[in-house]
């Protein structure tokens, strides 16, 4: 199997931070979607602590050096946990799905050896970047002790969580709406009862 190449880190950060301009230009109007704009604000769980890590390559990467990537789901993980590799290749596929549209995901190990997490992502050739969590870091962004554990991260903020493993379509609703791709649940509600007060006012 092919090692982890250096490279990726860079990679994945600079296609995530070079496309969100173009898919701010491009997908933004969601006119169709509710007459929002792009990346409407999900309600705010909490803050998302700074932090600066090293990543699985040796690099080190931290919160501010993402500042341009407005959405960021943040995987908690580790190889030795089975529920976490099961949806690591769905997190691959929104990761590539996108990107273009100012979106990655950020895989953060915990209580992991190193070299059987790099091991891991060569295994399944994982396309976005890895760090290696910390016990202030755990604790600064008050990780729940189960893994998998993900963040939704919007502009800094933390806007969902997911405790235990989770599908495709839990993880894509959620993301769609932060880009603002598609409707909020309270906005879906608020149709829902201007349609039925439509339809009383009609009888």
């Amino acid at each position: 199997m092919l090692p982890v190449h250096r490279n990726l880190l860079v990679a994945s950060v600079a296609l995530a931070i070079s496309s969100v301009q173009c898919g701010r230009e491009s997908d933004a109007r969601v006119d169709g979607v509710g007459g929002r704009a792009a990346g409407a604000y999900l309600e705010t769980i909490r803050e998302a602590p700074p932090f600066e890590l090293e990543t699985l390559e040796g690099d080190t990467l931290s919160l501010a050096d993402l500042d341009s990537v407005p959405v960021i789901l943040m995987n908690f993980w580790a190889s030795w946990c089975g529920p976490c590799k099961i949806e690591i290749p769905d997190l691959m596929v929104l990761h590539e799905k996108y990107a273009a549209r100012g979106f990655m995901v950020l895989g953060v190990t915990v209580n992991d050896l190193p070299r059987d997490s790099r091991e891991f992502a060569a295994e399944v050739d994982m396309s976005y970047p890895s760090v290696i969590g910390t016990p202030q870091m755990l604790e600064a962004y008050e990780l729940s002790p189960w893994l998998p554990t993900s963040l939704l991260v919007q502009d800094g903020r933390v806007v969902k969580e997911w405790v235990g493993p989770r599908s495709r379509e839990e993880f894509e609703y959620p993301v769609k709406v932060a880009l603002g791709l598609a409707p909020a649940p309270s906005d879906l509600m608020e149709d829902e009862e201007e349609s039925a007060g439509e339809a009383r006012d009609g009888r």
